[in-house]
């Protein structure tokens, strides 16, 4: 169906209401070392829509350090099944930081 771009305040808005099930496309290390809260570690090499969460009436978002692999990650499953909508968050993790919003890092 279609990929969108979104910027860390709209996916704080949607996690706040709790319309998103935020993915995070990176190595788990990259996950373990910091991470937004809530989301899911699940890496660009396993992923395919077999592996996805249900998200029930939720958005699909998808994040990485700086935009790139969570766009290939929703591309790779676009090419799966052309009737998902996904979305991807422009900058990643490092734009989430600089919006002044929280990172879990131990």
């Amino acid at each position: 169906m279609a990929i969108e771009s979104i910027d860390a305040a709209t996916l704080k808005e949607w996690l706040d209401r709790q319309n998103a099930v935020l993915i995070d496309v990176r190595d788990p290390e990259e996950h373990a070392a910091e991470n937004i809260p809530g989301a899911i570690s699940m890496p660009l090499t396993t992923i395919s829509k077999n592996t996805l969460p249900n998200p029930g009436n939720k958005r699909l978002v998808f994040h990485c350090k700086a935009g790139k692999r969570s766009l290939n990650a929703c591309e790779k499953l676009i090419a799966e099944d052309p009737s998902l909508h996904l979305f991807s968050l422009t900058g990643g993790i490092s734009a989430w930081e600089e919006a002044g919003y929280v990172v879990n890092k131990p």
